[in-house]
């Protein structure tokens, strides 16, 4: 499998998550880090990565608000939730539209490294 074909995006406003992410996946996996949910539309449409892991609250644009556009454009990436967040309707709301996992902060690595090798292996 070519290394591009195993892209994963991670879309998260806080800048140590990002730098967590890297840690993890950054050596095995070609990784782009955005902190924003307007740049990830972009960014997702234009270069179809095979996973992305979504914050949901961020300022601008909510992680679900781009994984209701990424749907409406038809884009089949694997979604995963990344977030702090514990309310429910959240989690049933992203389920509705398809993720392929939802992670609660603090999250394993070992989780995410499953999840990653999962995907795209």
């Amino acid at each position: 499998m070519a290394w591009l074909d195993r892209e994963i995006v991670v879309v998260d406003d806080d800048q140590g998550i990002l730098e967590s992410f890297d840690a993890m996946l950054g050596d095995d996996y070609p990784l782009v880090t955005l902190d924003n949910g307007f740049e990830a539309i972009e960014y997702v449409k234009s270069h179809k990565p095979k996973l992305i892991f979504l914050d949901i609250k961020m300022p601008g644009m909510d992680g679900i608000e781009v994984l209701k556009r990424l749907r409406q454009d038809k884009v089949d990436a694997a979604v995963v939730i990344v977030t702090a967040t514990t309310k429910a309707h959240y989690e049933e709301e992203a389920e509705e539209l398809g993720i392929t996992a939802y992670l609660r902060k603090p999250f394993e690595v070992d989780d995410v490294e499953d999840i990653a090798r999962r995907v795209l292996h």
